[in-house]
This record gives structure tokens, C-alpha cells and sequence, in this order.
């Protein structure tokens, strides 16, 4: 026959000590602390993320105007008018050009520039830098204007400089013709937006151990072998980042490309953001706007999911 253990039984019965209950005290302050400090990023998201996307989606399946009757449900009704929309398409394509064209030039100009100003005893190397970074704290707004008075067909200097080569009719802006207006709005936004890439990719390439290069170098690597089998392959996971980042800033950018051409001319420049604010502000069609929006932002989670597993099974291959 089994007995009991008496000590186990005791210890059992008897009250926590005065140890164990301070555990538990600090066990659970350490928990409250927890929650505490998580709390305000729990709220944050919910108030300012979560409840406008779910918002927006609600809207979208609504005939809800900015001014008039209450919003009544309507279902798939405006997704099914916008792909059936003889523009949407259009603008569409004019979303991806932006996008593509705008992230690839800022990307290689960025670091282009990077590898300049990471070089060693670069002659004026904090003027340099410091120059290079101006266009970032450039506004918007200043230098939308700028830009339409550059391409003024009457008197500004880019413009009249292309009449002067042929390329374009006498007393004709560039910002009035398709084929060169998405060209220029790309360029300004490349300029403004280099700066990103280019202080990321320096901070990365510091990172890198210099003997690497030192090795390289004694084996006989010139400087486009270093770049291609050590640069680059050690950049890689920057270069996801900032690609997703710059995808997504820019293919939602609005500010610049409607200052400088309001979406024209003939539609030539309108990309989904500004679909997005004629439909809410112009023809004041909220609920119409807000299934765009729900669409480019599907659009954008998939592109950038396809991307980052793409580059993520790449690099596990090449391991």
C-alpha cells in the first residue's frame, strides 16, 4: 500500500510564501506594463488604420455621395462600373508607367550616387552631399511651380530650348503634349525622390566589411566585378525594402503630378490617385472613389507580396 508523501501534502496546504506571492505581484506588474505600452499602438492602428480601411470598404459597396442622401447598399454595382469604364484601363496603365519608370531611375540614380559619396577623400564631400540632399527638402508646391514656368511655351527656358532643337512647334510646352508630359512629371518626381534611395544605400554600404573588397582586389576583381559579386548581392535585402517602400509612396502619389498637370493633358497624366479625387471631389461620387481605392490598394498588396516572395525564394536558391 502507497502512502502519501506528508511533506509534499504539507506543501501543498500551506499558504504561498512571501517569496512566491512577490513573484506573482511583479509577474503581474511586468504584464500591465506590457499591455500598458502596447496599448497607445493597439489603439493608434485600430482608430487610424483599421477603421478607415474597413470604412472604405464598406463605402465601396455604397451609391454614397460627398453631399446627398443617406449611402444605400448596391453591392459589386461600382466595381462592375469601373471595369466596365472605357478609362479605367487607361489610367490604369498610366498608374504603372508612373509607378515603374519612377521607382527604376530613383532607384539606379540613388545608388549611383550612394557609391559616389562612399568613396574615400572625395573632394568636397560635405558640400557635395549637402547639395545632393536639397531636392528633398524641396516643397511640392514650389517646385510644381517652378516646373510650369521652366516649361512655359512663351518664355521658359526648357521649353524654348526644345523649339529651338525642333522638337516641339514654336510657342508649344511640353506639359501640353502626351508624349512628353508623363516624361516630365517622371523626371521631376525622380529628382525630388533620389535622395531616399540614396541615403538608405549609403548607410547599407558602409555596412559592408572592407576586406571583402580588399580580397577582391588582390585576387585581380576590377571595380565592376566588386560591384556585381560583392556590391550588389550584399545590397539585396535594402534594395526589397526600399522598393517596397518607393512602390508604395509613389504609385498613391498625388501632390506633384496634379499640380503640375492636373492629369493632362487629354488624360495623358491622370493615374489613380487623381481618378480617385475627381470621382470624390469632382463628380462627389464617394462611394465610386472609394472602390478605386480599394482596387489600387489590392493592386499594390499584390504586386509587393509577388515581389518580396519572389526575391525572398531567389535568394534562398542562391544560399
Amino acid at each position: 500500500m502507497r502512502y502519501p508523501n506528508p511533506s509534499a501534502t504539507t506543501r501543498a496546504t500551506l499558504p504561498a510564501t512571501r517569496d512566491e506571492t512577490d513573484n506573482r505581484e511583479r509577474r503581474r506588474r511586468r504584464e500591465l506594463g506590457l499591455v500598458l505600452f502596447v496599448a497607445p499602438t493597439v489603439v493608434f492602428l485600430v482608430v487610424f488604420v483599421l477603421y478607415p480601411l474597413l470604412y472604405n470598404l464598406w463605402l465601396s459597396l455604397t451609391n454614397a455621395r460627398l453631399l446627398g442622401t443617406t449611402p444605400e447598399f448596391v453591392g459589386l454595382e461600382n466595381y462592375l462600373r469601373l471595369f466596365t469604364s472605357s478609362t479605367f484601363s487607361r489610367y490604369l496603365w498610366n498608374t504603372v508607367v508612373w509607378t515603374v519608370v519612377s521607382v527604376a531611375l530613383q532607384m539606379v540614380v540613388g545608388l549611383g550616387l550612394a557609391l559616389l559619396i562612399n568613396r574615400k577623400n572625395l573632394a568636397f564631400g560635405t558640400a557635395l552631399r549637402t547639395f545632393l540632399l536639397i531636392p528633398y527638402v524641396v516643397p511640392a508646391v514650389a517646385l510644381a511651380l517652378v516646373t510650369k514656368w521652366v516649361m512655359n511655351g512663351d518664355y521658359g527656358i526648357v521649353a524654348t530650348g526644345l523649339q529651338a532643337m525642333g522638337l516641339i512647334d514654336h510657342r508649344q510646352s511640353p506639359l501640353a503634349l502626351p508624349a512628353y508630359a508623363m516624361a516630365v512629371v517622371i523626371l521631376v518626381n525622380v529628382w525630388r525622390s533620389y535622395p531616399f534611395p540614396m541615403l538608405i544605400y549609403w548607410a547599407a554600404l558602409k555596412g559592408i566589411d572592407a576586406e571583402l573588397y580588399e580580397a577582391a582586389s588582390v585576387d585581380g576583381a576590377g571595380w565592376w566585378k566588386s560591384f556585381w559579386y560583392i556590391t550588389l548581392p550584399a545590397l539585396k535585402n535594402t534594395t526589397i525594402v526600399l522598393l517596397v517602400l518607393r512602390i508604395v509612396w509613389t504609385a498613391t502619389y498625388f501632390d506633384l503630378i496634379w499640380m503640375i498637370t492636373g492629369g493632362g493633358p487629354a488624360g495623358s497624366t491622370t493615374h489613380l490617385p487623381i481618378m480617385i479625387y475627381q470621382a470624390s471631389f469632382g463628380t462627389f461620387q464617394t462611394g465610386y472613389a472609394a472602390a478605386i481605392s480599394v482596387i489600387l490598394g489590392l493592386i499594390l498588396v499584390a504586386g509587393v507580396v509577388f515581389y518580396v516572395r519572389q526575391s525572398l525564394a531567389t535568394n534562398n536558391t542562391t544560399r
